[in-house]
């Protein structure tokens, strides 16, 4: 588990100024460069050269010095962001604890049974279809394949259906 310092260091290490700006300490404590200063800084994308020449690191390693302990400060606050709030800030560790569900309400009494309702009219009965002819399997025993499955008759009616 992270633990977080309380110092926050809170200054920045420059911000932009005017054009061909000399740089300033302001009232606030903060340093202002020129604007040709700040979009040389904004530009710099490899510093394997400060390393590479000995004049250059020399000159540097002081700097390089407070830069890895800024670097290693905002590793231990990523990692403590992770451990308090985890990865999706939508379901933060740090929400608090659930509170415990509450008792059940009593159950209220049952409802007396309706009565039965009256037996409706008997409808009309449907017309009788022709009279067919089972002389296709009339008296027939055996098994017929239908589609994927097999039929088996005796003597004419249908007996089991599988597969």
């Amino acid at each position: 588990m992270a633990n977080i310092d309380d110092n926050i260091r809170g200054k920045k290490l420059f911000k932009e100024g005017g054009s061909k700006q000399l740089a300033s300490k302001g009232s606030d404590g903060e340093y202002t460069v020129s604007k040709e200063i700040s979009d040389d800084l904004s530009s710099l994308t490899d510093i394997s050269e400060v390393y590479n020449d000995d004049g250059l690191y020399q000159y540097n390693r002081f700097m390089l010095r407070q830069i890895e302990d800024i670097r290693q400060d905002v590793e231990d606050l990523h990692a403590f962001i992770k451990d308090a709030f985890g990865k999706d800030s939508s379901s933060a560790a740090s929400q608090g604890a659930k509170g415990d569900t509450g008792a059940q309400g009593p159950k209220g009494d049952t409802g007396a049974t309706g009565a039965t309702g009256a037996t409706g009219a008997r409808g009309p009965a449907g017309d009788r279809g022709p009279a067919g002819s089972d002389a296709d399997v009339s008296g027939f025993s055996g098994k017929k394949t239908v589609g994927k499955e097999s039929w088996t008759f005796e003597n004419g009616l249908l007996k089991k259906v599988g597969k």
